[in-house]
């Protein structure tokens, strides 16, 4: 059955099943967030970096600093305050993919000052972009482990 599948699969293209609104929301919203990095100046270097222990979704890097970034998209009307979707415990998954992503990248701590950043990105009705908010430092830690 497996190798049924697999033929399936190349056959029919990547064999993923249609995203879910939520997901195609969330990819849109990397999408508009990494644009307006971009003409922000930072460079994107990674997208959806992922550990067994959690993900990031956009890891930027400008003027020294290498930002760790969140991205929440909604629709409006936002019925409540992305930042308060970012629990304890997500930001302890963020967190330990960044400790990864710094000690695999053998990075130090005088290299690059070390940020955790959320982008919001609201579309309007039509689903287009109507407003994007980028906030640093939006949350913190002490890089326990981090030299």
């Amino acid at each position: 059955m497996g190798k049924l599948l697999e033929m399936l699969r190349r056959i029919w293209g990547r064999g993923e099943e249609a995203a879910s609104p939520t997901t195609e929301l969330g990819r849109r919203g990397e999408n508009e967030a990494a644009k307006y990095l971009k003409s922000k100046g930072y460079k994107i270097l990674e997208r959806n970096y992922r550990i067994k222990q959690g993900e990031i979704d956009l890891i930027a890097f400008r003027d020294g600093i290498l930002a760790f970034v969140e991205v929440r998209a909604q629709t409006q009307p936002a019925l409540i305050d992305p930042l308060r979707t970012i629990t304890r415990r997500k930001q302890r998954h963020i967190i330990k993919a960044a400790q990864t992503y710094t000690s695999l990248n053998d990075l130090q701590a005088d290299d690059v000052l070390l940020r955790f950043d959320v982008v919001t990105v609201l579309f309007d009705a039509r689903g287009r972009p109507a407003d994007t908010n980028h906030i640093e430092g939006a949350f913190q830690e002490s890089w326990k482990g981090f030299s």
